[in-house]
């Protein structure tokens, strides 16, 4: 019976390859798992003028050794050349994903710094990290309250 199951195995294989864990996981996190990820830049995310400077000033905060960066291969290299020309003068390592299955919508993946073991981390997209704290919103805060027009009646 074993050797039923086993050439069964091997055929299945053949014809439809070795079986994978979570490939919809892997397809949108450019192979790697979500568990891994310690930050990520969706390729929307590259027009936001911000997202550069975060990147520049937050990636010397992943200088483990187990950590590199996947970076979408079929992303516009007029959107991720400022971001590969940063992982190149920073000596950080990286990989180019250019996959058949790699995703190229506006909401996929264009960055992803990954660590080999799984860290779990509950936020990873960097602008999400870094919100932006405007001075608009203490500005509304510091106005006086209008007064309405019968106030000066009275």
């Amino acid at each position: 019976m074993t050797q039923e199951t086993d050439v069964n195995n091997r055929l299945n294989n053949a014809m439809y390859g070795t079986p994978q864990t979570l490939p919809d996981q892997r397809r949108q996190f450019l192979g790697s798992l979500r568990e891994r990820v310690l930050l990520e830049l969706d390729i929307q995310d590259l027009n936001n003028p911000r997202a550069f400077d975060l990147f520049h000033q937050h990636l010397n905060e992943y200088r483990d050794p187990q950590q590199s960066a996947l970076i979408n291969g079929k992303v516009d290299h007029d959107l991720i050349g400022s971001f590969l020309k940063e992982l190149a003068q920073q000596n950080f390592p990286f990989t180019l994903v250019n996959k058949p299955e790699t995703p190229d919508e506006p909401t996929s993946t264009a960055i992803l710094i990954v660590n080999e073991a799984a860290v779990n981390h509950e936020t990873v997209n960097l602008l999400q990290l870094h919100p932006l704290t405007t001075s608009a919103t203490t500005e509304k805060k510091k106005q006086p309250e209008k007064k309405g027009f019968f106030h000066h009646l009275l």
